[in-house]
């Protein structure tokens, strides 16, 4: 999922400037989770910009907001406020609201940052535990990224400067190659599973997307 927080509402005040009539869209998938755009979000944020002397026509929650085809589906609902409106304000990751914008006439404010694609641990308390760098090596590294829990991002490890299991870089991040030698001794698996070779700089170009087949850029 992907994680996102709430941006100030003086800097959402800012972006949506003149406007007085808006659209208030939230997102029933990661930000619910995150709470930071699920119905009680929406309903706190209508009542933020009432206060503030805007006008709230709608207010509407997605269920994939990244999703440009459930967007036109769902959005068909608030058709006539939309026709009204001076935009809709987004509280959804940046894919979000760029679908959004994608299928609506008007324009569309972020309410929300977005961080990282995250594991949850519990409410509100979330873990980068992978880089969407495209080269996955889970399987030879006992199903933990190095590239993500390493702050080095060492795909090949341990370095030479851990101390008593802590990364010299970051006290207080758990040394991953520690924990990967670990549970592979656990499963009884020897040494650290294949070497890694760099990657291949050429993958990286943006923007990434899939292709029929499964192909990826």
């Amino acid at each position: 999922m992907v994680v996102t927080t709430s941006k100030p509402i003086e800097e959402i005040l800012r972006a949506l400037g003149a406007g007085r009539r808006w659209v208030v869209l939230g997102c029933s998938e990661c930000a619910a989770v995150c709470q930071t755009g699920g119905s009680a979000q929406v309903d706190e944020m209508v009542e933020r910009l009432e206060e503030a002397g805007r006008t709230v026509l709608a207010s509407i929650s997605l269920d994939s907001p990244c999703d440009r085809r459930l967007g036109r589906r769902d959005l068909k609902r608030v058709a006539a406020e939309l026709a009204e409106a001076d935009g809709v304000l987004c509280l959804a990751c940046g894919g979000g609201v760029q679908a959004v914008a994608d299928v609506v006439d008007v324009p569309v404010v972020a309410g929300l940052d977005a961080h990282f694609v995250g594991t949850v641990e519990r409410v509100g308390v979330f873990h980068e535990e992978c880089a969407l760098c495209g080269r996955c090596v889970l399987n030879d590294t006992a199903g933990l990224c190095p590239v993500a829990l390493c702050p080095k991002g060492l795909r090949n490890g341990p370095c030479e400067g851990g101390v008593d299991g802590r990364c010299d870089a970051d006290p207080e991040a758990e040394c991953v190659w520690e924990r990967i030698h670990a549970r592979l001794a656990g499963q009884g698996v020897g040494g650290f599973g294949a070497y890694q070779p760099p990657p291949d700089a050429g993958r990286w170009g943006r923007p990434r997307r899939t292709r029929p087949g499964g192909g990826k850029r």
